[in-house]
């Protein structure tokens, strides 16, 4: 006679711990959304913060901070703050909110549309600076434009916390890209500002008013990287109203151009480069 085999069912919450928490490290974010869903014990247990670190917290309203509130956000790297209007609260009025609540985030790597929000010269400066210097990429920009097609950035720091930034920055820093424009650098020493952009891997240093970057700086970055190994790779200056190199020796010039990976100079006013 044959015999027949009959197969048995396991579901899944009857799992040892270790197992499931095994299955949902390796499931793509869709599915991870899903299993949530499934029954208690996996929605408990997917609730840890290691399983949605890939999530981006969008935040356009107050309402929205309290998506940072939940523990699965609790080491959430992307935050995305950009919207089509200006006129939302998170880009008029709520970037001392959302700093506030990011300083008890500490793994944020990366603030979408920071660059389009007033308000962070009213922030407390250690603040700004402990938000700032944990980011990985950070458009620190100050421009107006008056085509509509284009979005003002109103993000200019405060002489104080320009300069705690600048002094984190040159000790120790989490930023792989940094682009300075509009900025009162006249506030910072020309050997503080050599420090701190030579620790960042990448920047773009836009000279768009006169009183942004000057030249003394601009040498001290030259000789700080000419003498020492740094980070800096990649350096691109677009300048309105000085040139980037003056008159700076050359013989300096070619050892700090020998040890970065690309330089690139641009004076906007005349197209040159």
């Amino acid at each position: 006679m044959g015999q027949s085999h009959s197969q048995s069912q396991t579901h899944i919450s009857v799992l040892p711990n270790e197992v499931m928490f095994i299955i949902l490290q390796y499931l793509p974010p869709q599915e991870m959304k899903s299993a949530v869903l499934v029954c208690k014990a996996l929605r408990e247990m997917g609730e840890k913060p290691r399983f949605w670190t890939w999530a981006v917290a969008t935040v356009n309203t107050k309402d929205d901070l309290l998506k940072l509130k939940l523990p699965r956000l609790q080491m959430v790297q992307e935050i995305d703050v950009t919207h089509p209007s200006r006129l939302v609260w998170m880009k008029r009025e709520g970037l001392a909110d959302l700093f506030q609540v990011i300083g008890e985030i500490p793994t944020v790597r990366r603030i979408r549309g920071l660059e389009f929000c007033k308000g962070i010269e009213g922030i407390e400066p250690d603040l700004v600076v402990s938000v700032l210097n944990s980011l990985e990429e950070l458009n620190l920009c100050y421009d107006f434009y008056d085509e509509e097609d284009f979005e003002d950035m109103p993000l200019r720091l405060e002489a104080e916390q320009l300069e705690l930034l600048f002094t984190a920055v040159a000790e120790k820093t989490n930023l792989k890209f940094l682009q300075v424009s509009g900025q009162e650098m006249d506030e910072i020493s020309p050997e503080l500002f050599a420090a701190a952009v030579s620790n960042v891997e990448e920047v773009l240093l836009k000279e768009h008013f006169k009183e942004d970057i000057t030249s003394e700086q601009f040498e001290a970055l030259y000789a700080i990287i000419a003498a020492e190994d740094r980070p800096l790779r990649k350096l691109t200056c677009l300048s309105y109203y000085i040139d980037p190199m003056g008159d700076t020796d050359p013989d300096l010039l070619s050892k700090a151009f020998n040890r970065l990976e690309e330089f690139t100079t641009v004076n906007c006013g005349s197209g040159e480069q």
